[in-house]
C-alpha cells in the first residue's frame, strides 16, 4: 500500500532551476530523477550550489535538511524543493514524512 501525501512531477529544461512546492512544509523529501542526466538539488527558496546534492539518472535519494546550529540544530523544515537538471528529462518529488 502506497500512501502519497504529497507529490509533485515537472519536466525539467537543462540548465533551469525548477521550483517543486508542496502544501505543507518538511525537512525531507523523496527525489526520483527520470531524466538522462545528474540533478542537482536544494532544499529551501535559494539556490546554493554549496549545498545542493547530486542525484544521479535513474535514481531515488531522500534529501534530508542540514541541521542548523543556529537553531539549536533543529532541522529547517521548507515546503519548497528547487531542482537544477543537466539534460531535460522528468523529476518526481515526494513529501517524505
Amino acid at each position: 500500500i502506497h500512501f502519497m501525501i504529497d507529490v509533485v512531477n515537472k519536466t525539467c529544461s537543462a540548465g533551469v532551476v525548477e521550483e517543486f512546492k508542496f502544501q505543507d512544509t518538511s525537512i525531507a523529501f523523496r527525489v526520483k530523477n527520470f531524466s538522462d542526466g545528474l540533478i542537482r538539488v536544494c532544499l529551501g527558496k535559494a539556490w546554493d550550489d554549496a549545498q545542493a546534492v547530486t542525484v544521479g539518472s535513474g535514481i531515488a535519494e531522500t534529501v534530508i535538511s542540514n541541521t542548523n546550529p543556529q537553531t539549536g540544530f533543529t532541522r529547517e523544515a521548507t515546503s519548497t524543493v528547487l531542482i537544477k537538471a543537466s539534460s531535460s528529462g522528468t523529476i518526481e518529488v515526494i513529501r517524505n514524512d
